[in-house]
């Protein structure tokens, strides 16, 4: 087991002790960010991937629990460490506890007192840190960040809001932010402008989104391309490529509106790729 730079102590267990009240609204979300590749100067050249780790928040956030998975066992990629952004200085103390056996991370975000002087996580969107891994196999072209869940002590993703009324009466309500499992594409330090070898879907970013969110695919060679977005019902809802492109890699962005122009409905929603014979679909989340 492979333990982060920060103190892994008992005030671990108050984040799931603190959820005590209702639901918040289900706006609450979390959200990878893209990634960015980097060589090592180092021996043996390493090639190390940055993740931003985006929150969004409807509520003044009191704690956050944040359980994730990355990769699979055995696989050729390590999480190295946990890199907090100034926007959660608030927080007091700041958990990554690293499994690289397990492919876990526990990440757990905690205020050890109420100061009314200090910033605080109020109700917004942005970046709470990066996680910084490592790629130890240089065939390795993607892996999958998602969550997990304990009982024992009691862990899963979830904000803790603490908000007070003009009274000074403290509220704590749990929320349980919506997120999918989100495939990060990784690329050699230095091939961005290389010629891909094969067809290639990216999963969008951000995913999930509001309103707007990007679509990336790799072409080997000159194709025909239909780029096309359609419902959970397999309903057609809007085309965002269709034509000749050239070898390389493109992107589009889709603006969460369907071929009327209309806002489409928060939900999930598939999008798939023609290109000549290769075929391809993945999923996305659009929020409200």
């Amino acid at each position: 087991m492979r333990i982060g730079k920060c103190l892994v102590v008992g005030v671990a267990l108050l984040i799931p002790a603190m959820a005590v009240a209702g639901l918040a609204p289900t706006q609450d979300a979390l959200t990878v960010g893209q990634a960015k590749m980097a060589a090592s100067s180092g021996p043996g050249n390493e090639v190390t991937v940055t993740v931003p780790l985006d929150v969004s928040n409807m509520k003044t956030v009191g704690a956050l629990d944040m359980p994730l998975t990355f990769g699979e066992p055995g696989d050729g990629i390590e999480l190295r460490e946990v890199r907090w952004a100034d926007r959660i200085d608030y927080f007091d103390l700041k958990i990554a506890n690293i499994d690289n056996d397990e492919k876990k991370v526990l990440i757990g975000l905690v205020p050890l007192a109420f100061d009314p002087n200090k910033p605080r996580l109020e109700p917004s969107s942005g970046s709470i840190g990066e996680l910084v891994f490592e790629i130890t196999d240089p065939t390795m072209t993607e892996f999958t960040i998602g969550t997990y869940e304990t009982e024992h002590p009691r862990h899963r993703l979830m904000w803790v809001y603490s908000e007070a009324d003009a009274e000074g009466n403290r509220t704590v309500e749990a929320a349980f932010p919506k997120y999918e499992p989100t495939t990060v594409q990784v690329e050699a330090a230095g091939a961005s402008s290389a010629v891909p070898t094969q067809y290639t879907l990216n999963q969008n970013y951000p995913n999930p989104f509001n309103p707007s969110t990007e679509i990336s695919f790799a072409l080997p060679q000159a194709s025909n391309v239909d780029l096309s977005i359609y419902n959970v019902l397999g309903q057609h809802v809007r085309n965002l490529v269709s034509g000749h492109k050239e070898a390389g890699k493109h992107s589009v962005t889709w603006d969460g509106r369907d071929k009327n122009g209309t806002p489409a409905a928060s939900g999930i929603y598939f999008y798939r790729i023609k290109a000549d014979s290769y075929t391809d679909i993945r999923k996305m989340t659009l929020l409200k």
